[in-house]
Parts: C-alpha cells; structure tokens; sequence
C-alpha cells in the first residue's frame, strides 16, 4: 500500500486491464520513473486494487479544474473550444497535449478559473 505522505505526487490505484504503460501515458511520465517509484509492486503483473505512486503528480485542488474524458473523434482544439478554454490554457493543465493527439480514455484537466 503506497503512503501518500512518502508518496511525493499522487496515489494511483490500478484498476482492472490496466498496464504500466498505459498508467505512465495518462500521468505523462515515463515508465522506469513509475517503476523506480514503487519497488514494492510487482508492475510485471499488476493487479485491480494495487496502489502506485505517481511522481511528481500531484493531486487537483477541488473546484479549480474540472475532468474530461477523451472520447472517439475528439481533438486538443475541439476540447479546448467546448469547454471555453485555449489549448495553450490545456497545455498548461497537462504535460500530455504536447503531441496534439490524446488516445480515448486519456483524462484532461479543464481549468475552470481560466
């Protein structure tokens, strides 16, 4: 179980079907830094309720930014335009919007007070 106090970001807790590569693509970090992070999780065979530490992520303040699942057929601009924002202010949000294309399921943070 990962101690959020030593944690130093956020606590991750997988879920089913989830891989490490997957996790590390939505947190926009790099897998070895995931692994490095928590050697007492066997990330070779990961399993539903396993805690992970995600460096350097920490978590959203209530209230200020708002979560958004990317859907099938969605774009950075898209996403920006409907929810009243720019991609720079998303760029900002998440490290992730750097190559402009975000796989479905990806989480984006939606700043609300920008």
């Amino acid at each position: 179980m990962a101690d959020q106090k030593k944690c130093n970001g956020s606590i991750y807790v997988v879920k089913e079907k989830d891989t490490l590569y997957q996790i590390a693509v939505t947190y926009g970090i790099r897998v070895k830094d995931i692994m490095l992070r928590n050697p007492y999780v066997n990330v070779y065979n990961l399993q539903p309720g396993d805690e992970l530490c995600i460096p350097g992520f920490t978590p959203v303040v209530s209230g200020a930014f708002v979560p958004y699942v990317v859907k099938k057929g969605d774009t950075v601009l898209g996403i920006a335009k409907s929810n009243k924002t720019t991609v720079e202010n998303l760029a900002k949000s998440n490290k992730k919007i750097r190559d402009l294309s975000l796989p479905v399921g990806t989480v984006v943070l939606i700043d609300k007070a920008k």
